[in-house]
């Protein structure tokens, strides 16, 4: 009977000893599970499930298809990499948007300059044939023929002004054509860089 209270101390003590170990051994679990987990993410190697996060070193990254590559595998892609994937997706888009408005522009361009081309061909013709026929008037006219003349100038100057006016449009035009056309370029060339910024960043 002296003993038993001894016993339930001794009992009590192993079961705090043992519960101790259990935990740290619980705890020393998760640590191990942890550091298998990190290890087990790579950038670029493979990784599941599609969307799962992981963070290795400083940057965050996604299960995800690599946006650079031509596999379909699930790989482990940094946020610099999707971002950048994602910029060029927009720019395709608002390339593609810009492209469409600019081809537009320089064909309505091209309609309007061959529409002057013939106004100025037809007005240059206006031109000729009746200075040719001022020729025929005498140096000293009578007032009937005064007022032909005057009248068939009259035409001359104004077919002259619609030349005029034809080169000045057609000028602007071509002008408006050649802007675009290297728009066109420039666009080209950013969408390039941004490419190239995909490759760059995913890898």
């Amino acid at each position: 009977m002296k003993l038993w209270p001894f016993k339930i101390f001794l009992e009590d003590k192993v079961s705090k000893r043992i519960s101790a170990l259990s935990i740290a051994v619980l705890v020393l679990a998760g640590t191990c599970v942890g550091i298998s987990s990190a290890s087990a993410a790579l950038p670029y190697k493979a990784c599941k499930p599609a969307k799962a996060k992981a963070t290795i070193g400083k940057l965050s990254y996604t299960c995800a298809k690599n946006p650079a590559g031509t596999s379909t595998a699930l790989v482990w892609v940094s946020k610099p990499c999707l971002d950048a994937s994602a910029n060029y997706k927009s720019a395709v888009s608002i390339t593609a948007s810009n492209t469409a408005t600019t081809t537009a522009a320089v064909n309505a361009a091209k309609r309007s300059i061959t529409v002057n081309e013939r106004q100025l061909a037809s007005a240059q013709k206006n031109v000729d044939t009746w200075s040719k026929n001022m020729l025929r008037y005498p140096k000293n006219p009578t007032e009937t023929e005064k007022k032909q003349i005057a009248t068939v100038q009259e035409g001359i100057d104004r077919n002259k002004q619609r030349i005029a006016d034809a080169q000045a449009n057609i000028t602007s035009l071509q002008a408006q054509m050649a802007s675009a056309t290297e728009q066109g370029t420039k666009n080209a060339a950013g969408l390039e860089a941004i490419k190239t910024s995909v490759t760059t960043s995913c890898k």
